[in-house]
């Protein structure tokens, strides 16, 4: 994975200012709007908008930043994959009851009842931090099983995206370990130069940061998915061209020989 390109490649794209504003738009606005839930359909409308981003990148696109042509298909897809997501994330759900009944009972005055209480409570938090670790690993694989063909069951195929993971655990980790420092790090950037603009560059850097970090997660998938489907990197390095020998100087041409020099007669 080219991890610089995962982000460069948005200003290569002769329309980029274009797109990135109407997505910093569309993040701004579901920003807003997240309050009455009305905003939620704007995220899922950038994830299906980031999965046509990863097809690009995985099908060799030169400029795979998508145009903001298709908002029924991308809330379409992006609602797809938001299912997709939660069906993974369903057991975390489910531990979340018995924590909550654990929370509870531990403020108990009985001894039995805290000590169980506590109990219960101490191992769901550890089981839900050992599967919100795995379903970390799982995302890139379940994503890119969903991207082959926008179906639900494409992206619940539990053995085989357990076993495409494992196959590729590599790239998941540093996929996995790029994204968080992205997340960080872009997080930082936008509320620093937030505040330089006088809090009010806020509304623009944070929305702009959002969607960066969407398109540098999706580009970071697709080229997993490029590589995976070609087994070439979809960024590959420009050859140096190598500067040709110098050739070899010519020696003078042979002239006639050349007589040495009479000594001058003397005057009588």
């Amino acid at each position: 994975m080219d991890f610089a390109r995962a982000l460069t490649f948005i200003t290569e794209d002769p329309r980029w200012k274009e797109k990135v504003a109407i997505g910093t738009g569309v993040v701004l606005i579901s920003s807003i709007l997240a309050a009455i839930l009305i905003g939620v359909l704007g995220f899922i409308i950038l994830m299906g908008y980031s999965v046509r981003l990863m097809q690009n990148v995985r099908d060799g696109q030169q400029y795979p930043l998508p145009e903001w042509n298709d908002w029924g298909g991308d809330l379409t897809r992006g609602f797809k994959l938001f299912v997709v997501t939660l069906v993974w994330a369903l057991p975390i759900i489910l531990l979340v009851l018995p924590s909550a009944v654990g929370g509870v009972m531990a403020d108990s005055d009985s001894g039995m009842l805290r000590t169980f209480g506590l109990f219960t409570l101490f191992s769901s938090y550890c089981l839900i931090i050992i599967y919100a670790i795995f379903i970390t690993l799982m995302t890139p694989g379940f994503t890119i099983w969903f991207a082959r063909d926008e179906q639900i069951s494409s992206g619940l195929r539990f053995t085989e995206i357990v076993d495409w993971s494992r196959n590729h655990m590599g790239e998941v980790v540093l996929y996995t370990i790029a994204y968080i420092i992205a997340s960080m790090l872009f997080s930082m950037i936008a509320g620093i130069v937030g505040l330089i603009l006088c809090l009010v560059g806020l509304i623009v850097t944070v929305p702009l940061s959002t969607l960066v970090l969407y398109l540098y997660q999706y580009n970071l998938l697709g080229q997993i998915a490029h590589k995976d489907r070609t087994g070439e990197p979809y960024y590959r390095p420009v050859p140096v061209p190598v500067p040709a020998p110098a050739a070899p100087v010519a020696p003078p041409p042979a002239g006639p020989p050349t007589e040495p020099d009479q000594p001058a007669q003397p005057e009588e």
